[in-house]
């Protein structure tokens, strides 16, 4: 009953506020909408300097979700999660160049059939929590943009800095950020982010990082960045990542490309697609690499990992280095039947990338089958639902995976 109480009183709030999509301002957290694959662009300076608003405004989001997750043979019941989420947001007036960012986010279950909140179902990893996701104050000014507070920072494409927005709690980062644009096409950024507000619904205070991040415009079509993520861990060694990424995409064809090493540990990602309309055909592939050395683990930090190598999350261990690393190779397909509505699916082969000890695992991991249906049902709602199978590949008792089948409905309402 608190719950719902307090759900109340945030929806109540939300739908007092005055507010209409078309005036909806410019600003800075209109990067953290993260799409399953999609790229992050951030708007351009001159867009947020445009965005002068004579007041302050007051939005609104309720996200409604159910979870079905089962694994097989480890022992425990099937989740079924039923799940909430709102977020009430402000975003101040821009006076001479600062603004301000306030994002208040509860998430609460309306069951106990799920890991954590029964140990005895299998996990869905939405715990309930409530926080200050976001809460930022903002400048922008001479081809600058600055922030400092709790923000979701979203670099390159999410891969190892991002919101894990596909989570109820999402990430955030407790950061200072500057980005600029003084050189035409190049945009540079830097941040220095001490903790971490974590999809656990906790803040992580035992790492902090250096981001540095310079994108460059090659033409109308590609684009080329650099970047260097130097990871300080309290209670483990450092982790300096340090990578190129080469995107671009015309009428028809994209591609991208995006390599980087780590201590003795190297990534490389690389895909083409194919766009015909309401048509479009990806093909890719993802090698993180694996050893008996610990510094031979390639970690993937703290990005996404959900939209990278299967929906069914079986590989949410390169966080943290898998011993006999990953080879991920996908074919997706979507389709769109008409202007609201997208299908999208998608087939994974997993397999080792590294010879490990006699007593590691090193084969084929398994394969997965994805599938989604989204809908805009209206401005204001948008609705999808989802299925994930995974089959597990070599009968071994070292691979690490198992059979899953994982189902999704959700919808988002916003004021």
């Amino acid at each position: 009953m608190k719950r719902l109480l307090f759900a109340t009183l945030l929806i109540s709030m939300a739908a007092a506020a005055k507010e209409s999509a078309q005036d909806t301002p410019i600003a800075v957290n209109s990067i953290t909408a993260e799409e399953i694959g999609g790229h992050q662009t951030w708007p351009s300076l001159d867009e947020l300097a445009k965005a002068d608003m004579k007041e302050g405004k007051m939005t609104a989001e309720i996200r409604l979700g159910y979870e079905h997750s089962n694994v097989s043979g480890n022992g425990t019941k099937a989740a079924n999660a039923f799940l909430t989420r709102v977020r009430v947001n402000y975003q101040t007036a821009n006076y001479s160049g600062f603004d301000g960012f306030v994002q208040a986010q509860y998430v609460g279950p309306l069951s106990d059939t799920y890991n954590p909140r029964n140990p005895n179902y299998d996990t869905v990893a939405d715990p309930e929590a409530f926080r200050m996701h976001q809460a930022y104050l903002g400048w922008t000014g001479y081809d600058t943009h600055a922030r400092i507070g709790a923000q979701e920072i979203i670099l390159d494409n999410a891969r190892f800095i991002g919101n894990v927005g596909w989570r109820f709690n999402a990430q955030s980062f407790n950061a200072g950020l500057v980005k600029n644009q003084s050189v035409e096409n190049l945009t540079l950024l830097y941040s220095y982010a001490d903790s971490i507000n974590g999809i656990d619904g906790e803040n992580d205070d035992t790492r902090q990082y250096h981001l540095f991040n310079g994108e460059y415009k090659l033409g109308d079509h590609n684009k080329a960045s650099a970047f260097a993520y130097l990871q300080r861990n309290e209670n483990a060694a450092d982790i300096n990542t340090y990578g190129l990424r080469f995107w671009g995409k015309n009428d028809t064809l994209g591609y991208h490309a995006m390599g980087a090493l780590q201590r003795k540990a190297y990534y490389g990602y690389l895909s083409a697609n194919l766009d015909f309309d309401a048509v479009d055909v990806e093909v890719g592939g993802e090698y993180i690499s694996g050893g008996t050395d610990p510094n031979e683990r390639f970690q993937t930090l703290n990005g996404t990992a959900h939209a990278f190598n299967g929906w069914a999350d079986q590989f949410l261990g390169t966080g943290g280095g898998l011993p006999a690393g990953l080879i991920d190779l996908w074919v997706k397909g979507s389709i769109s039947p008409m202007e609201a509505m997208e299908l999208i699916g998608v087939y994974h082969y997993f397999n080792t990338a590294a010879d490990t000890p006699a007593s590691s695992f090193s084969g084929t991991y398994g394969n997965e089958i994805d599938a989604m249906l989204k809908y805009k049902i209206c401005d204001n709602f948008d609705a999808l639902t989802g299925l994930a199978l995974y089959f597990k590949g070599d009968d071994a008792a070292s691979n690490g995976t198992n059979d899953e089948t994982v189902f999704w409905l959700r919808g988002n309402l916003r004021f």
